[in-house]
């Protein structure tokens, strides 16, 4: 009777922890070219206005990168690998990304940054989940 009991008030505790998700945006990286790494992102809304921008350094592609932002209800992120932390993307003679880099949606395009169009997401609740396949452009 007293491991039931103790079972039931396990579940109910594991049930408050999962329910106390903080609001706002986590995403994780893969393929950046090391690990660890530093991550850039910018989160802008459905007019291009920067609602967040930040950096964050994840240790592999399983890490999660929260932002404790309130989200539109229509959204597109950018994010890019800091490798060399110089606080920008690094960008060749013809201005190519130099760095990896991707954009919600799965909105990836060749030396270039996408319609906001086709980059934008729509919220799914107070927390939203994305993930990024990070690509240079040789990818």
């Amino acid at each position: 009777m007293k491991i039931k009991t103790l079972l039931l008030i396990m579940a109910c505790c594991a049930g408050t922890l999962v329910a106390q998700e903080k609001p706002g945006l986590y995403f994780t990286c893969a393929s950046a070219d090391q690990y660890p790494t530093r991550i850039a992102y910018e989160v802008l809304d459905a007019n291009e206005q920067r609602i967040a921008v930040g950096f964050q350094d994840i240790t592999s592609s399983r890490d999660t990168v929260y932002v404790a932002v309130e989200l539109p209800e229509r959204f597109m992120v950018q994010v890019y690998e800091d490798a060399n932390r110089n606080d920008k993307l690094d960008r060749g003679l013809f201005t190519q990304p130099l760095e990896r880099y991707d954009f919600s949606n799965k909105a990836w395009v060749f030396l270039g940054k996408p319609d906001l169009a086709d980059a934008l997401v729509e919220r799914q609740g107070t927390e939203h989940y994305l993930h990024f396949q990070l690509k240079d452009v040789l990818d």
